[in-house]
């Protein structure tokens, strides 16, 4: 909470227009990813690390906050912290359920705030607990609105605009199994890459405009997920096109696929550090990285398996 609350106070002295020069901001969330699963944390396991050269180079060259904590252990409340700078411990106080915001609550959020200062505003991916995040702060979205439809990785629709299930992913209307998706990953839409190319179709357009611009890029992975269509929200395992250098290992399906969509989502940093580097805005861009909350134990995964934790004692459910 420590950094949401210093984020809180820096919106706080844009919204009071101080004049001095304003970064764009970027948030990128994981979906519970824990300390143990990226190579810049010491961490040791019997089956050795997980890729993670760019969240490496990222904390290398950046601000790592080891005293940090995430506002809860499960996702929707510690999201509901990060959007309205609330301790889960005064939800009850403010009447926030830690589930949901719905517009009628006008509960601010972070997005609210940054808009109010003057910045061009984006969410791409998983917006729980936010209901209808153009009315809630954003002037773009492309994602998830339900964050149980979110464990649907490969969905028929996902959400855009002021609509839920109204943007067609054509490619999952075939039949659908991990078989079936790496056996031809170039023929099926997978949310993280769609999130993603809508994330930064979004930023050519606002990297050079009169405002500032806050993008929150929210992936759904490593969460567990499965290969079903709403109403249906299966965790069979942790869906990726490919499972990359992990394919060949003697380790069960869903060991290798929780290590393939770890090093999809640090391959999307990369790619997004990339492009600020292209488009000449990274010295005028804070980028933050965070996950919602620790290692999971669900979809099958055995958080001993690469040692999740890192040493934590913890872990989400």
């Amino acid at each position: 909470m420590g950094g949401t609350k210093t984020l809180f106070l820096l919106l706080h002295c844009a919204a009071a227009n101080i004049a001095a020069p304003r970064p764009n901001i970027i948030w990128v969330m994981a979906d519970d990813l824990g300390v143990g699963e990226v190579g810049l944390f010491p961490a040791s396991s019997p089956h050795g690390r997980i890729a993670t050269p760019h969240l490496d180079q990222f904390g290398r060259e950046g601000t790592v906050f080891l005293k940090a904590y995430a506002g809860y252990t499960v996702c929707a409340p510690s999201r509901t912290t990060f959007f309205t700078g609330r301790h889960s411990g005064s939800f009850k106080k403010h009447s926030l359920s830690g589930a949901s915001i719905a517009v009628s609550e006008n509960v601010t959020t972070i997005a609210q705030v940054l808009q109010r200062a003057g910045y061009a505003t984006g969410a791409f991916g998983k917006v729980a607990p936010l209901l209808s995040p153009l009315e809630q702060g954003f002037d773009a979205f492309l994602g998830q609105i339900d964050q149980a439809l979110c464990h649907n990785m490969y969905p028929r629709a996902i959400d855009v605009g002021f609509s839920q299930l109204n943007f067609n992913l054509t490619g999952n209307w075939r039949p659908k199994s991990r078989e079936l998706c790496m056996a031809e990953p170039h023929a099926f839409n997978f949310t993280i890459d769609v999130f993603h190319a809508a994330a930064m179709q979004w930023l050519e357009k606002v990297a050079h405009g009169q405002k500032p611009f806050f993008m929150y890029l929210s992936f759904t992975i490593p969460h567990a997920g499965g290969w079903g269509d709403a109403p249906d929200t299966p965790e069979d395992g942790a869906p990726v096109p490919s499972d990359l250098q992990y394919a060949d290992k003697p380790w069960p399906d869903v060991e290798k696929d929780h290590a393939a969509a770890i090093t999809w989502l640090d391959s999307k940093v990369g790619d997004l550090m990339d492009r600020l580097k292209a488009l000449g805005i990274d010295s005028d861009t804070l980028v933050l990285f965070a996950s919602d909350n620790g290692a999971h134990v669900e979809g099958g995964h055995d958080i001993t398996f690469f040692n999740s934790t890192g040493g934590l004692l913890g872990h989400k459910r």
